[in-house]
């Protein structure tokens, strides 16, 4: 018999905590428009627990994660919604450090005790249980989002949702994996919010009140709502996520509910190759081709100007790697980890940072149509992107703004291969 423990608390930090996630913007935040939360979900059967920590943050970082499963000896995964509207939660990347911006301690300590809080109030209120997952489509067809290079480009426009039910048929804890930037509140935006898997929150307390809810991103490393959205304002983080919320209201009345399901978990941490970043003073020849090519478009639109600006931020990244290189710079986030959790036939494959789409569609590949879910931005953030060959060949932003070498993403794609064997 599945026994499970669901809680949520707020992790919302008090006003003029800066907010990460956009360069060069210290974003200290003036108050608050959307709560943000951590939500916990524990399962255990045949003596198998495994404790599922959503963090509605940018990242939750590696240091943390480490330290949380070392102080309570079990298997435990942590995943982020990717917000960009929230505090510093793990290792700055390079345009960060480069600007000298740090943690709020007060905030990581207030951050820890309610994460410790949430963890065990879920495990000591367990109660009989079933699970159930679904998969449903939702993306650009319903104007939502897709690939943020090119509208017609590769996307994962999967919905995956699991729920737990109660003996009672009482749906007691939703959450869904979706592979798709939370960017609706851009830079300009000084309140602390989920983006929209807020929105989500608020459609799915009216029709499942009894349930807490988590988001985790998938691989949306070029995945946004830039040429499908029709504003960037909370107005439009609520359109796309009522929308994205009657989707999981379908999923969830189609599922099948299992009150036996086996839990396996295996993980293992794997070496990227890096980058050989250029001397600094050819990073600087680059960075001055962006700036003169920035500053010719002033005049363009809004998204010729804003990809514009998208690759000037690569360049910069480029020139704080080179920096940080010369340094003999070595990220606390590294080695690299992935995860194979299956939960009865359903797989879910975790990994670090931000990753291509490509990457998880192939992933997922090794599972039949459904029978599969990505979590990215998990268990850590990442020094930078897990790109594909065609972004190594535009250049730009994601390939700019990452440590990691050319073949890193076939190396994460093969060695999911190996874990999923056993190997």
């Amino acid at each position: 018999m599945l026994k499970a423990g669901v809680s949520i608390i707020d992790i919302s930090p008090k006003e003029g905590v800066q907010l990460a996630g956009y360069p060069h913007q210290t974003r200290e935040n003036i108050g608050i428009h959307n709560p943000i939360y951590a939500s916990v979900l524990y399962l255990e059967n045949n003596g198998e627990k495994l404790v599922v920590v959503n963090t509605e943050l940018l990242y939750f970082g590696k240091k943390f994660v480490k330290e949380l499963r070392a102080e309570y000896g079990m298997n435990m995964v942590f995943t982020a919604t990717h917000t960009h509207c929230a505090p510093w939660s793990s290792e700055l990347l390079a345009s960060e450090l480069a600007d000298g911006f740090t943690l709020n301690d007060d905030y990581i300590e207030f951050l820890m005790k309610s994460v410790r809080t949430a963890i065990n109030e879920a495990i000591a209120n367990t109660f009989d249980a079933e699970f159930g997952y679904n998969t449903v489509k939702c993306g650009a067809s319903m104007g939502i989002g897709g690939n943020r290079h090119d509208p017609k480009g590769l996307c994962d426009d999967n919905l995956g949702v699991l729920a737990v039910r109660d003996m009672k048929g009482t749906v007691r804890y939703i959450m869904n994996t979706y592979a798709l930037h939370p960017t609706l509140l851009h830079e300009d935006n000084l309140y602390v919010t989920g983006d929209y898997p807020s929105y989500i929150r608020r459609f799915l307390k009216f029709t499942f009140p009894e349930a807490h809810y988590g988001f985790v991103q998938g691989c949306s490393g070029d995945q946004s709502t830039r040429y499908f959205r029709v504003g960037q304002d909370f107005e439009e983080a609520a359109r796309v996520g009522t929308t994205i919320g009657v989707e999981i209201y379908h999923a969830i009345e189609g599922m099948t509910f299992n009150s036996d399901v086996a839990i396996n978990y295996a993980s293992k941490e794997i070496e990227l190759p890096l980058k050989n970043f250029p001397p600094l003073e050819e990073a600087e020849r680059r960075l001055a081709l962006a700036e003169a090519d920035f500053n010719s478009k002033k005049d363009a639109d809004f998204l010729t100007r804003w990809n514009s600006e998208l690759r000037l931020f690569g360049a910069q990244s480029t020139r704080a790697f080179s920096i940080l290189a010369s340094k003999n710079y070595k990220s606390p986030e590294l080695p690299y980890e992935i995860d194979h959790i299956m939960i009865g036939d359903l797989n879910i494959l975790t990994a670090q940072g931000e990753l291509f789409t490509e990457i998880g569609l192939k992933v997922k590949s090794n599972f039949p149509e459904g029978k599969a879910f990505f979590f990215a931005v998990t268990n850590g953030t990442a020094p930078g992107y897990v790109y594909n060959q065609e972004a190594v060949e535009e250049g730009g932003y994601e390939y700019g703004n990452s440590m990691f070498g050319e073949t890193a993403h076939l190396i994460v794609i093969d060695e999911f291969k190996k874990l999923i064997k056993g190997e």
